[in-house]
């Protein structure tokens, strides 16, 4: 309930009486349909898309007031609305780039938008203080190229379906409240297919660097990322410990092999938790909480995972992950502590299905993987290895590499209780 009201406080904030309403209809003229769309999020409140707009290889609309920008959408939902190109297409500034906002940014809504060809992002919002986008379709992302040296040279080839945080933007160092509030990213579908997956840093989702952030990332589908499908990294709570990121029910579709940048493993599903400064996911007063439950992932990397995790306090269940055989692949990577992992599935051919191990300042320890369905799973080394310390595994004893201490098997299996017959009889004890 306490998600529900900030997205009702968001919803009603961005209501206008019918008059103020206000609605563009695409010509296919670059500049006109640029110009027309801006003039409109200049005035805030409700701006309905009508037809198929044209932004160039360049074009920007900058929102910095509170706005919803609405597409149509026909009887199944399908959105009708179509902008064509743009780079940053739907773009929220910081005011003053790489220096912390005096303010919260605006509320953001995106609804019911097909984005087709758009350069490194379509929907990238730097500085917002709510976002909201659901019911949108992206496709045929051109990447930007970023000035990132790494093994395969001095620029880096970048796209993605939603950019949330400074990262992309001002990537020096996370900016307190650049991006905060309630932040959805719900029923959305990302085709992320490109010609050259290797050297390039392809995402659906990143919702990187926030501040206090209460996030869902729901019921979206992600096809052939060459990074990862969704990645949540270094998000921290707000001075008021406020913050929580919910990753649920989300189908994603790997590519058959991605970009070695920042690490060789990949491409990845989920890759949540603290990267960046590790030692944030083992902060308490830092780590914004993480849960995961319901995704199905396919991963189809040579060095692919399912999830990918850098944080204390998980809470990872009923994941469904589908491992497409890599030699150097795992199901579930978990290197921080306290996580609770139950009734996963992993499925396929991969090096491990689990894999818990100590990195940098995250170390691994006190875990709980229970009742893991791991019958359709071949390791190619083992099911599972432990490096870690005090992690227990229940349920049916995986094959096992424990290069750890103090952890254990537990073997019991899952079970249902016995339904309560209010009307039946109870056993009195007779004394003869």
């Amino acid at each position: 309930m306490h998600r529900l009201i900030p997205v009702l406080v968001m919803l009603l904030f961005l209501a206008r009486p019918a008059g103020a309403n206000q609605a563009v209809t695409g010509t296919g003229n670059p500049t006109q349909d640029v110009a027309n769309v801006q003039a409109a999020a200049d005035q805030g409140g409700l701006v309905i898309l009508r037809g198929t707009f044209n932004f160039g290889p360049d074009g920007r609309v900058r929102i910095t007031r509170d706005t919803r920008i609405q597409g149509e959408a026909d009887g199944a939902g399908e959105p009708l609305t179509r902008i064509i190109g743009g780079f940053w297409t739907f773009y929220s500034p910081l005011p003053v780039k790489g220096a912390p906002p005096a303010g919260k940014g605006p509320l953001v809504v995106v609804r019911s938008i097909r984005f087709e060809g758009a350069k490194g992002t379509p929907l990238h919002f730097p500085h917002v203080g709510g976002l909201d986008v659901r019911d949108c379709t992206v496709s045929r992302v051109t990447p930007q190229e970023l000035p990132v040296k790494w093994a395969g040279g001095d620029t880096l080839r970048f796209q993605a379906g939603v950019v949330v945080g400074n990262r992309l933007d001002s990537p020096a160092k996370p900016l307190k409240n650049a991006a905060t509030g309630t932040i959805r990213i719900e029923d959305n579908r990302f085709n992320m297919t490109t010609d050259a997956p290797e050297k390039t840093a392809g995402y659906g989702i990143v919702a990187d660097w926030t501040w206090g952030a209460d996030m869902v990332i729901k019921g979206n589908l992600i096809h052939k990322v060459s990074r990862n499908g969704i990645e949540t990294l270094d998000n921290a709570l707000n001075d008021k410990a406020q913050g929580a990121i919910v990753i649920e029910n989300n189908q994603i579709i790997t590519a058959d092999s991605g970009v070695e940048y920042p690490h060789k493993y990949g491409p990845n599903g989920i890759e949540a938790g603290w990267y960046f400064d590790t030692s944030g996911g083992a902060d308490f007063a830092r780590n914004n909480r993480i849960t995961l439950t319901g995704n199905r992932i396919e991963a189809r990397g040579d060095g692919s995972s399912g999830l990918l995790l850098y944080a204390n306090d998980i809470v990872a269940t009923c994941n469904d992950i589908v491992m497409g055989g890599g030699s150097e692949a795992r199901g579930i990577i978990q290197t921080g502590s306290r996580g609770f992992f139950a009734n996963n599935r992993v499925r396929g051919q991969a090096r491990y299905a689990l894999y818990c191990y100590p990195f940098e300042a995250l170390t691994a320890t006190a875990n709980t993987f229970a009742w893991t369905e791991l019958g359709d799973f071949t390791g190619s080394t083992s099911q599972a290895l432990l490096g870690g310390t005090a992690n227990v595994i229940i349920g049916a004893p995986p094959l096992l590499l424990d290069r750890g201490k103090g952890n254990r098997v537990v073997r019991i299996p899952s079970c249902v209780l016995p339904e309560i017959d209010p009307e039946g009889e109870s056993w009195d004890f007779v004394e003869e």
